[in-house]
């Protein structure tokens, strides 16, 4: 199996960006490109659905909460829409100099290193709409 980590530092609260992971109408304004239209569905709860949805772009990841404990972890099952293989997606948040958070994403599970590189590349892009909706500092990635 393969694996991959990403990290961004956002020049938001830590409250701030938890929303913005659990809050579906929040979460659909930045986790994918505004052409997408994105719809997300969001229960913050043990095995509540955290979902995104573009009809646009074809496109679903139907996930579920695995782990969650406010304002510091989010750890969800991802699988994308038609396909059977779930990954593991873990969000952690902490707090940084300057009232801004470090977002790190782990996310476990690929079968292939391309899966893995798709995925370093989506995630990647996701965080970067992340630190620009706050204006900057501009995106660390690990």
């Amino acid at each position: 199996m393969f694996e991959m980590t990403e990290s961004a530092l956002v020049a938001a609260s830590v409250d701030t960006v938890w929303s913005d992971l659990t809050d579906a109408s929040r979460l659909a304004e930045w986790i994918w490109p505004p052409r997408f239209e994105t719809e997300a569905v969001v229960e913050p709860v043990q095995l509540g659905r955290w979902e995104v949805r573009s009809s646009v772009a074809e496109l679903a990841v139907l996930g579920r909460v695995l782990e969650i404990d406010a304002l510091q972890r989010l750890r969800l099952e991802w699988r994308w829409e038609g396909e059977e293989h779930a990954t593991d997606a873990g969000l952690t948040l902490e707090r940084a100099a300057g009232a801004s958070t470090r977002v790190t994403v782990r996310h476990t599970g690929f079968l292939s290193a391309e899966e893995r590189e798709s995925h370093i590349e989506g995630w990647s892009n996701c965080l970067q709409r992340l630190v620009d909706r706050y204006g900057g500092p501009p995106g660390e990635h690990l």
